[in-house]
């Protein structure tokens, strides 16, 4: 009767997992669903707002901007809503399968351990002992092919353990990726949040400011226009507490775009989201904050500059996921050392130094110049700056894609006050 009880709450307990199991994949496939129409609806955005953009200024033109602007920043945050739902479920399912490989490689481990000891018992015992064993014929060969299949199973174990263990570590290399880009899209939430009230203030702020009369909207603009040696010496700050006014900013990123041809206004808006994404998180050490995978390239670098590693600051470590990036343009050591040479031909410092503004310009324009940014196109700009954040990931990463958005309306806006500077 106690048999037939624990079958039938083993059988229960089977299937409300398997109904729970299906009810996670359905939602998890229903969000896939949601996020492509948001993504579809957001690049929808995008374009109408590139068609506004190109078209003479208006007051009319610029309310619909901020109106498709506050529709992009919601959708964006509908989108990360759902993305961190099934990134949740996702790291739950993973670090079930990471367990169950550990699992697995303790079993075999256990396996491999029994095996050895029988081979080592046979192989301790002298040539009397193991005739006394094998008395018959039939014995002796017995025993031969039994420990040949015992060598056989620890070979098969071996190469079970290096085949688990390989993709254990892929298993946690993902684990970690997934739970880096959870931690990006809660602390992107926070900024979605911000940026969507004050472009509804910014909007506000227009409209009191023009009670809604296109005369008074071209004269706030040209007022706007004429006022340069403000727009001049407006602040740009970049990570790391890096400050430049945004006359002495241009002129690196002119500086840099003559050598890379990528769009001066692109580059000091990858610059100005880098610092607003987490630039200024607060100095970290080496030690302490950076990947150990690029411990060798960072004291190649200090000591190629003949600095203290130990005093040099680097990007404070996130809550999750890992600091070290180095200078205004946040460069990772080992993303440096790739770059270093073509810096140092093209700014001619030798060796370059990511804490220069000239040198690090130069290298976040050569980085992005190799992801298509040299096109100056808005497509090519647009998977650059997706690039620049994601690499590999660029295509399957919301948080690439939010970012690019971000970089794409704020070199919007640096390219309408370069445009005023030049036509003073």
């Amino acid at each position: 009767m106690k048999k037939v009880f624990f079958a039938v709450i083993f059988l229960v307990c089977v299937g409300f997992w398997a109904i729970s199991s299906d009810d996670a994949l359905a939602q998890v496939v229903d969000n896939d669903a949601r996020i492509k129409q948001l993504e579809a609806q957001i690049d929808s955005y995008n374009q109408e707002i590139q068609k506004y953009e190109s078209q003479a200024q208006s007051l009319s033109g610029e309310l619909a901007i901020f109106d498709l602007q506050i529709k992009q920043i919601q959708a964006e945050i509908d989108a990360t809503t759902l993305t961190i739902q099934s990134l949740k479920g996702e790291i739950a399912e993973r670090e079930s399968d990471i367990a169950k490989k550990e699992a697995q490689i303790s079993h075999e481990n256990s396996l491999l351990s029994q095996y050895l000891r029988e081979v080592s018992y046979n192989e301790s015992s002298s040539l009397f002992e193991f005739l006394l064993r094998n008395r018959r014929f039939s014995d002796f060969f017995n025993d031969m092919n039994y420990l040949n299949n015992i060598q056989e199973k620890i070979h098969g174990t071996l190469a079970k353990i290096k085949d688990l263990r390989t993709k254990l570590i892929k298993e946690k290399e993902d684990l970690e990726s997934q739970k880096t880009e959870q931690e990006q899209l809660r602390q992107i939430q926070k900024r979605q949040q911000n940026s969507l009230a004050s472009t509804r203030k910014a909007k506000q702020k227009l409209l009191d400011q023009t009670k809604g009369q296109e005369k008074k909207y071209q004269d706030l603009i040209t007022k706007t226009r004429a006022d340069i040696e403000k727009i001049k010496n407006q602040p740009y700050e970049l990570a790391q507490g890096y400050k430049l006014t945004f006359e002495q900013a241009l002129q690196y990123a002119a500086l840099a775009s003559r050598h890379t041809g990528v769009r001066s206004a692109f580059l000091l808006g990858i610059l100005k989201i880098e610092s607003d994404w987490g630039g200024n998180v607060g100095k970290g050490t080496w030690q302490k904050d950076m990947h150990p995978r690029d411990f060798n390239a960072f004291k190649q670098i200090t000591a190629a500059l003949g600095l203290d590693p130990n005093s040099t600051p680097v990007s404070k470590k996130p809550s999750y996921g890992w600091g070290g990036a180095m200078g205004p343009a946040q460069f990772i050591p080992s993303t440096w050392i790739l770059y270093a040479a073509s810096v140092g031909n093209l700014t001619g410092h030798n060796p370059p130094s990511p804490w220069n503004y000239e040198d690090a310009f130069t290298a976040s324009g050569l980085l992005l110049a190799d992801a298509g940014a040299s096109q100056q196109t808005y497509n090519a700009e647009h998977k650059a700056a997706r690039i620049y954040i994601a690499g590999g990931r660029w295509n399957r990463s919301l948080t690439a894609r939010i970012y690019a958005n971000n970089v794409m309306a704020a070199a919007a806006k640096i390219q309408k006050d370069i445009n005023a500077i030049n036509n003073q």
